[in-house]
């Protein structure tokens, strides 16, 4: 039954957005509290519930149960297999997920809103019937401990951090990781997970948000008929561990088997709903709130650091105020791990001695405010903000009433405010030192698993429905209603209305790509979109990215292999702004001699962090050993940078980058007409070089017969083994076959390798496969990460399942799910606008139809089973596979 509905309107600082109603808050009988929002722009429905459980609740042997039975939620229960979750979701083209915090678990469905039940069925059902034996916990604890290893074992940023709330934090929970230690997750058994899943998962602990394309009345009945029933649950009284006053600065400093050096400093804060949070918000934008933050504009814009970020934590208790570095290497840094603290420090000081000048104060609380829009002009943002702030705050509309509060700031609350938390006595900081191959030591322990390999049970599909209307292709397509300008000079102008929120999505592409300059150069684009996004000779870097930042936004732009591309998604009011930004970056870039040694400088720094990551790694070796040759192989290495020169940088840009073959799209709350007159405005006197474009040279695919690389790397208890092959080009007939038998073979935990490689052998938190495909050729790429020890096995099972796909038909189960999952993404394509005018622009730039999406599903709807085993036959060759391992491999843990 519905205990008492409320209609929340939010006059204050809202913008209205067309075709939304009021959002509805609905409590149950049994407790659980219901937020709906109607949104009918897309046929689209976010499911978030979220239950108040987090690290903050654990205390003794039980640290990191949160998040395992986060991992135990996805197992199944009676009525619905483990595998039938995902098979749900592939079915219906939707995506899920989850995550756990300190104070909240949290879980999402995105799905069709024709749909919407399969939501309502999966999360009833697993709120209080989730199947947690030994079997699964046994299996669910290695693929959560390889997890550990990868996100903080092997991690330099997850280990500073873990040692960093290990020191800050003496007695409040928020001291211990989320994950837990690895003697706490290797004794985890079903009745510890059982009696904390029965504890915490109930009714009156959660919050179900759901925003979308429905009919509120008709929507509430359906969730009280789904979880009206459920007992209420008694959840215990909440934690009451104060953490005691930090009176003296504390120091902490380890050792990790990486390149890069890093600190993180802290402060002690309130709880989030103290008055003084919305001051702490403000400090930690204008520090770091983009390339226009104060910190970015003294450390990163003058090269002295490789990144740096402020953060102000937003918890149900009080928690931390962070500023974390991460330097060049030792031998390339002209500053000290001091000297910059003490940059860091002398801002932190004028903060508390002046304040915010009220200009940029200003400034900062319109940059707040359209950050607030933007971030839930879709619904998925939108059922986030709305589930989550009601289970940790009991407001689902908090984050609304702070930027009521924002917008009161004066400078002298800020700097009250900063000089009651920024004080040296109350600092801790944490420090990592590379060690230069020394690294940390491998853990010890885990649970045995088999040794030899054993063909894995087939999936459970029995009383998986897939009814007939589910593979009818839609009549509508991201195409519908776009209008196109050809300008004289070769721009193509594409632009769709959509007037649901007032936000614009722009998105570009440009003639320069990774595959039109030699080898050689390797990372010639990178360096060029780099040095273009530092200014123009009127504006450097903080005043170019200023202009946006200070509405809310900000200017990507990034190298790709045929074209690089870019995007700004602000308030349509703003929109001129986003075309003046652009046309600034590709026409009037200054290209200085000082942002080319910055953005070079920080493209040798790239090279470190990646030699740190066993996958970077791993996919670098694979990349080499899959080039016909060496002008095939296309990553950057030290030697291709040290011969980038700036004049090189001044060419491309000058040869590549130009009208013609370049796209603008833009998607959302404008009018076509109006927007035509912005491009002719900005864009129309752009003209083209006389050089011809530089050719494009697509990578071959090495001709021998497989090859193994392996590289160590020391300190590491955690490899990535990739395993690749060629694959057919987007125009090549198999191509739709070969993509769909990717999905069944490796896409998501439903998969084939997610069954058998983490579901049933418990060998990996992640594994899976892609491709990747030019026009006329691809590559396909199997993936995992596991203990080292287990990399032969894993590798194999990998192998198996990769051999018996070009060996056996699919079951036309497998096959008919894929069609469903590809059919029904359709519904998800018009999400949001940047996801619209990115797919758009690409579209265009890749010479394709706009409706490219519906042909091409009509070709995957008209495969057969034999169609995907001679797909997979022809590229999957047995014994032909190159396999690529990085990571803590010795002698006697690899077997070739």
């Amino acid at each position: 039954m519905i205990r008492s509905i409320y209609v929340c309107f939010l006059f204050v600082l809202s913008i209205s957005i067309a075709g939304a109603d009021e959002p509805v808050v609905t409590v149950l009988d049994n407790g659980l509290t219901v937020i709906t929002q109607e949104f009918h722009y897309a046929p689209v429905i976010a499911s978030v519930i979220s239950y108040r459980v987090g690290s903050r609740n654990e205390t003794g042997d039980i640290l990191g149960m949160s998040h395992f039975c986060e991992h135990l939620m996805f197992k199944g229960t009676p009525d619905m297999p483990k595998s039938r979750f995902w098979q749900i979701v592939q079915r219906d083209g939707g995506s899920a997920n989850a995550f756990t915090m300190q104070d909240a678990t949290c879980y999402y469905l995105v799905l069709p809103s024709s749909r919407i039940e399969d939501a309502f069925a999966i999360e009833s059902d697993r709120m209080i019937n989730c199947t947690i034996d030994s079997a699964e916990v046994v299996s669910e604890r290695n693929v959560v401990h390889e997890e550990r290893r990868s996100r903080t074992t092997d991690s330099p940023d997850g280990a500073l951090w873990e040692a960093l709330r290990e020191t800050a934090f003496l007695e409040h929970p928020y001291g211990n990781p989320v994950i837990g230690y690895d003697e706490n997750i290797l004794a985890y058994d079903h009745e510890k997970a059982r009696e904390y899943y029965e504890l915490w998962y109930c009714p009156s602990n959660a919050v179900l948000a759901v925003v979308g394309d429905f009919n509120t009345e008709e929507l509430l009945a359906q969730i009280d008929s789904y979880f009206g029933d459920i007992p209420s649950g008694n959840t215990p009284p909440e934690p009451d561990i104060p953490e005691p006053e930090q009176t003296e600065a504390r120091y902490v400093e380890i050792e990790h088997a990486s390149n890069l050096p890093r600190f993180i400093m802290v402060f002690h804060i309130p709880e989030a709903l103290d008055p003084d949070t919305p001051a702490l918000e403000i400090i930690s934008t204008y520090l770091t709130g983009g390339r226009s933050g104060r910190l970015d504009q003294i450390l990163v814009e003058t090269n002295l650091v490789q990144g740096i970020r402020a953060g102000n934590g937003f918890n149900i208790d009080p928690g931390l105020f962070n500023v974390s570095v991460t330097m060049f290497p030792p031998d390339d840094s002209d500053i000290s791990l001091q000297e910059v603290q003490n940059m860091i420090w002398a801002e932190l000081d004028i903060i508390a001695s002046d304040g915010i000048s009220p200009e940029n104060l200003e400034d900062l609380k319109n940059r707040y405010r359209a950050r607030e829009i933007l971030s839930n002009a879709n619904p998925v943002g939108q059922a986030m903000q709305y589930s989550l702030g009601m289970t940790m705050f009991n407001d689902p509309f908090l984050a609304k009433k702070q930027l009521e509060e924002v917008e009161l700031l004066t400078p002298g609350d800020i700097s009250d405010v900063a000089q009651r938390y920024f004080r040296r006595n109350g600092v801790t900081i944490a420090v990592l030192n590379p060690s230069g191959g020394m690294g940390m030591e491998g853990q010890a322990g885990h649970d045995e698993l088999p040794t030899d390999i054993t063909e894995p049970s087939s999936i459970d599909y029995e009383g998986l429905e897939i009814p007939e209307d589910f593979l009818i292709p839609p009549e509508t397509s991201i195409a519908d209603g776009v209008v196109q300008f050809n300008l004289q000079n070769g721009l193509i102008l594409l632009v769709k209305e959509d007037h649901t929120f007032p936000v614009a999505a722009v998105s570009f592409t440009v003639p320069m790509g990774t595959l039109m300059n030699t080898s050689e150069l390797n990372g010639l684009v990178s360096i060029t979109t780099g040095t273009m996004l530092k200014g123009t000779d009127e504006l450097n870097s903080t005043e170019f990215h200023k202009r946006l930042e200070m509405e809310g936004s900000y200017l990507r732009f990034y190298s790709g292999e045929e074209f690089s591309t870019g995007s700004v998604t602000l308030l349509s009011e703003d929109i001129e702004v986003a075309f003046e930004s652009i046309s600034d970056l590709l026409l009037r870039p200054a290209l200085r001699t000082s942002d080319y040694e910055t953005v070079l400088n920080e493209a040798y720094a790239d090279l470190e962090m990646s030699a740190e990551r066993s996958f970077s790694v791993a996919w670098d070796s694979l990349q080499a050993i899959t080039a016909r040759s060496p002008s095939d192989y296309r990553s950057p290495s030290e030697e291709t940078l040290d011969r980038i020169t700036l004049e090189a940088v001044e060419s491309f840009h000058e040869i590549c980058c130009r009208p013609g073959g370049s796209v603008i799209a833009v998607v959302g709350d404008v009018d076509a007409h109006n927007v035509y007159e912005l491009t002719q405005n900005y864009f129309g006197d752009w003209s083209n070089p006389s050089e011809p474009l530089p050719l494009i040279s697509i990578p071959l695919f090495s001709d021998s017969p497989g090859d193994t690389v392996l590289t160590p790397m020391p300190g590491r208890v955690q490899v990535a083994v990739m395993i690749g092959r060629n694959a057919p080009g987007m125009d090549m007939p198999d191509f739709p076959a070969f993509n769909v038998m990717n999905v069944i073979l490796g896409r998501g935990i439903g998969s084939r390798l997610g069954h058998s490689v983490r579901d049933e052998q418990g060998l990996a938190y992640s594994v899976g496969s892609w491709t990747s495909s030019y026009d006329s050729t691809g590559t396909f790429i199997a993936y995992l990460s596991t203990l080292a020890d287990y990399a032969h096995q894993a590798a194999s099972s990998v192998i198996f399942e990769m051999e018996r796909i070009g060996s056996e038909n699919v079951r036309d189960i497998e096959l008919r799910l894929a069609k469903a999952s590809a059919a029904g993404r359709q519904a998800l394509s018009g999400m949001s606008y940047s996801q619209q005018a990115s797919r758009l622009a690409l579209l265009t730039a890749d010479g394709r139809p706009l409706n490219w999406d519906l042909i091409y599903l009509e070709e995957v709807l008209e495969l057969t089973p034999d169609d995907l085993r001679e797909a997979a036959a022809r590229y999957l060759v047995p014994g032909e596979w190159f396999v690529s391992i990085a990571g803590g491999i010795q002698d006697n843990n690899i077997e070739e």
